[in-house]
């Protein structure tokens, strides 16, 4: 081993490995670099006697190159960092550090290929391997691009990881209160949470020991609980709207595909232009990704649409929710297109959602929807067949329409879905991509399918493609669309809009027509008719039944699409108090407007007594009345919360 001041350290700390430890220091101490390398054991407090000699015995025959360290027991954490801390301060040279476990192994090229990975990437805070296993074998494949994204929801960094020493002098240490496992996944997302990123090194040379029963296999069996703490300690990288972003920049969610134009746009937030390319380079990246599934990916959307849809869409503040309804219809099938009708007026629209799949809505349609297994089954045959020539008899299975009226012509875009799926078939990489040529194991299940992280916060539901906004505030209206409470509404919010607020109309149902969306921003149909059913036990509040479903996920395709939200207001609408306990406890302020009845008393009308139940998701109450207001205020509500607002 080169006797220069050391660059590299490693750490190795012990407790029970009496025997096994000699393998992990002879791999650690036989590495064949142009640098030096200094090498640590940490004694955690073994009560073996053979630990103590076999270390001792090691240390005296390399004394220029392994110093050993003693201390009480404190767990694996602690061993870590009590080694990490004697490096920097007795160290200075050293520029990274490896961690190494006592029954794991290295082949002797290792750390300098790992040191040559980290000096070529200086964005990188760690390099992490690939990991090959042994005692039970396995060959698992981490490659690819880091993502901080699936990283949140599985460890992809081995703690024999090499780490650089400014992650460690910026006070990201191993947490000592994880006794029981996934310290290395709660280090490296804390590395993450300073700034820090990894990258992949396929042939690292790392070896880990895989026995049936281990540390690893403990931590396995509380896996749910430990999971939890990570989430707990790490809550912000767990929030939607961060998990939004993360999506955006690390695995866009759609392939927008302009046929005319021959390009490819990679991105989640349509509003966001994202990556492009152009087809044919599409149709080599899709190809890679078949043949080498954790180095490459594509999104698990390919969406084809002509820029004049798009434009148009935008224009109309439709943009994002046909995106969303369009993951909703493909969600069964792979399979969805939008239809347009005849607009019903200069400044207004109508939607209907779940419109009946025919042969002809198919050769009209605007806009395609393909998921990725449909994809891959269509790409896969012979022929390629085209979606949007299949009758309902030779489809191999179900399609959904989607249909908007809107005041715009755009042609059909069924010569378009040809070309591009031509495009992809006929690529040159297609033969090589039918096979699979990695010889490691794929092990992240979720790349390609980072889009399901984020619904797991809504039951599985597809979740709008909004990234958070840098505008002012973006203010959201919950209404059942009653044309004059609405309208006065809106009116009341154009001052904040004309300061830079974005207003965003939403409708419970599956249909809305007639809304002059020049005075909003965006419209969306959340299409869950649950959010105004009641409770199969009938449940009330002061002897009136209350819209509060019992089915969990009721409810939640809703939340899909509200939670960027800065704030929401709720124009009377039954059905949507129960979303606003959730909304608030994702971060958005929540609002209702109340009005009164025309011919019932207050202590019976509906709307009020719901509001009394539902009093604490909201931050404030506006009565359209003061009489409203002072029932209200008797009736338990916080003066502070009421507000007299005649806007209905």
């Amino acid at each position: 081993m080169h006797r220069a001041s050391p660059r590299l350290a490693i750490i190795v700390p012990v407790y029970g490995h009496s025997v096994l430890v000699s393998e992990a220091l002879c791999a650690a101490l036989s590495q064949q670099a142009s640098f030096g390398i200094h090498v640590l054991v940490v004694n955690d407090g073994c009560p073996n006697p053979e630990t103590d000699f076999v270390i001792s015995t090691l240390a005296a025959a390399h004394k220029d190159h392994l110093t050993y360290l003693r201390k009480p027991n404190g767990g694996l954490s602690s061993a870590r960092n009590f080694g990490i801390r004697h490096v920097l301060a007795h160290f200075p040279s050293v520029e990274a550090l490896f961690m190494l476990d006592a029954d794991n192994r290295l082949r002797p090229g290792a750390m300098a290929r790992a040191m040559q990975a980290l000096e070529a990437h200086p964005e990188a805070g760690w390099v992490y391997p690939s990991i090959d296993m042994f005692g039970i074998k396995a060959r698992c494949d981490y490659s690819g691009r880091y993502s901080r994204l699936i990283h949140s929801q599985m460890n992809i960094s081995e703690a024999g990881s090499l780490i650089r020493r400014e992650v460690f002098e910026q006070g990201v240490m191993f947490d000592e209160t994880f006794t029981q496992g996934f310290e290395d996944w709660h280090f490296f997302l804390s590395a993450g949470d300073a700034g820090f990123s990894g990258i992949n090194l396929e042939d690292f040379g790392f070896f880990y020991r895989k026995r049936p029963e281990s540390m690893l296999a403990d931590a396995d069996r509380n896996v749910a609980f430990l999971a939890g703490t990570v989430r707990q300690a790490h809550e912000d990288l767990y929030s939607p709207r961060t998990q939004v972003v993360l999506e955006q920049s690390e695995a866009p969610r759609y392939a927008l595909v302009a046929p005319e134009e021959g390009r490819v746009r990679l991105t989640t937030d349509p509003e966001h232009l994202g990556e492009e390319m152009s087809l044919e380079a599409y149709a080599a990246l899709y190809w890679r990704s078949r043949t080498t599934p954790m180095r490459y990916r594509v999104p698990p959307y390919l969406v084809v649409l002509s820029p004049d849809l798009e434009d148009a869409m935008q224009a109309k503040g439709l943009l994002h929710w046909m995106l969303w309804r369009l993951e909703h219809t493909a969600a069964q099938d792979d399979l969805g297109y939008l239809t347009l009708g005849p607009g019903i007026r200069a400044t207004g629209l109508a939607i209907q959602t779940e419109v009946a799949d025919t042969p002809h809505r198919r050769r009209q349609a605007v806009a395609w929807m393909i998921g990725h297994k449909r994809l891959e089954a269509l790409l896969n045959e012979d022929c390629v067949s085209d979606p949007a020539r299949e009758t309902a008899e030779t489809s191999p299975a179900n399609c959904h329409a989607v249909r908007v009226d809107l005041p715009v012509r755009v042609g059909p875009a069924a010569k378009g879905l040809s070309k591009a799926l031509a495009c992809l078939h006929g690529s040159r990489f297609r033969a090589a991509g039918l096979r699979r040529w990695t010889w490691r194991q794929p092990s992240i299940a979720l790349r390609g399918r980072e889009h399901t992280i984020l619904r797991k916060s809504f039951s599985g539901q597809p979740v709008a493609p909004r990234l958070p906004s840098e505008r002012t505030d973006e203010i959201g209206i919950l209404t059942l669309g009653q044309k004059d409470g609405l309208h006065n509404v809106v009116e009341a919010f154009q001052p904040k809009r004309s300061q830079g607020a974005g207003l965003h109309l939403f409708v419970p149902g599956a249909m809305v027509s007639q809304v002059d969306y020049r005075s909003i921003d965006s419209l969306a149909l959340l299409c869950d008719g649950r959010l105004d059913a009641r409770d199969p036990q009938n449940l009330h509040y002061e002897n009136v039944p209350l819209r509060a479903p019992g089915v969990p996920e009721a409810g939640a395709a809703a939340l899909a699409m509200l939670f960027w939200l800065d704030e929401i207001h709720n124009l009377d609408c039954l059905g949507g108090h129960r979303l606003m306990g959730p909304l608030r406890r994702l971060g958005v302020r929540t609002y209702l407007h109340l009005s009164p009845p025309d011919d019932e008393r207050l202590s019976d009308a509906s709307n009020i007594v719901h509001a009394l139940a539902y009093e604490h998701a909201y931050e404030r109450i506006f009565a359209a009345t003061p009489k409203l207001a002072t029932y209200l205020h008797t009736r338990g509500v916080p003066g502070t919360k009421i507000e007299v607002s005649p806007w209905f």
